[in-house]
């Protein structure tokens, strides 16, 4: 039994105390002291700290009534800036909302020993894993072993996106500097033992020694073209901060295993006509 699954990460409720009175009034009182020595500095005049309160509060009345005055044209003129920063809000709270479901989704099937959602619904194949590495090493990116379990982790879960499980039916778990599986190593060096790739210091499959071409499928090729392409090429800090931004590392929790599941939350997704022919 793989371990449970964390509690979706408690996101921000950012409620409306950032417009509230008692808000705006709070904070006016802990920069006041602030305003009085920027005015002191730049006007030479050192302003009463009550008369700066009230004076903050007359400017924001002023500004909050423009703005209610414009609001309707703000959030619904696509040209504005405030009607894309509503946009992205919109779009990033929806999936914030999908990715709890995904979270509560993958509690229940684990309460009834479904431990699937952690394996892309597909037992764990080494020849399999085996022939992802021979592969992306072979694209000529500069791959590091750093690097390799991002890759694989995006392989294996784009692949899940598109055609509904995994490619190695390996588990992800979420570490300290991105998922990983763990299998990964020792298949690494088992390749490096048999010279089937080099490591110099970038890790490169010998063109003599690729095996790939008869476990994996074609529709799995594509998708391992598809990874390379769009991640291959980042340095292994980069791809490593990137998989930091993703929710399948954002909603679960250090050390846990990740759901497949949350593939479909990518940043970075390839349409889905990449496997129709």
């Amino acid at each position: 039994m793989l371990p449970q699954t964390a509690q979706p990460r408690e996101q921000k409720n950012m409620g409306n105390d950032g417009l509230s009175t008692d808000s705006l009034v709070r904070k006016i009182g802990l920069i006041a002291d602030d305003v009085q020595t920027a005015m002191k500095r730049e006007k030479g005049e050192e302003y009463d700290r009550r008369l700066i309160e009230d004076s903050m509060r007359r400017c924001l009345e002023y500004k909050l009534d423009a703005i209610e005055e414009n609001m309707h044209e703000l959030f619904t003129s696509p040209g504005t800036r405030e009607f894309s920063q509503l946009a992205t809000m919109l779009e990033q709270s929806r999936l914030e909302e999908s990715a709890v479901e995904v979270g509560e989704a993958v509690e229940l099937a684990q309460e009834f020993g479904d431990d699937s959602v952690f394996t892309g619904r597909r037992i764990f194949a080494k020849s399999k894993m085996a022939a992802m590495i021979e592969y992306l090493t072979s694209k000529g990116n500069h791959i590091y072993r750093t690097s390799l379990n991002k890759l694989l982790f995006y392989s294996d879960l784009t692949n899940y996106y598109l055609l509904g499980q995994g490619i190695s039916g390996a588990v992800y778990y979420n570490r300290r500097f991105g998922p990983v599986a763990d299998p990964a190593s020792s298949i690494l060096s088992e390749l490096v033992n048999t010279e089937k790739i080099r490591i110099e210091p970038r890790l490169h499959t010998l063109e003599a020694a690729a095996g790939s071409d008869d476990v994996l499928s074609d529709q799995e090729k594509k998708v391992l073209d598809w990874v390379s392409d769009t991640y291959g090429k980042m340095s292994a800090s980069e791809i490593s901060e990137f998989s930091h931004l993703e929710m399948a590392y954002k909603f679960t929790e250090p050390n846990e295993a990740i759901a497949y599941e949350y593939g479909k939350f990518f940043k970075k997704l390839p349409p889905r006509s990449l496997i129709d022919h």
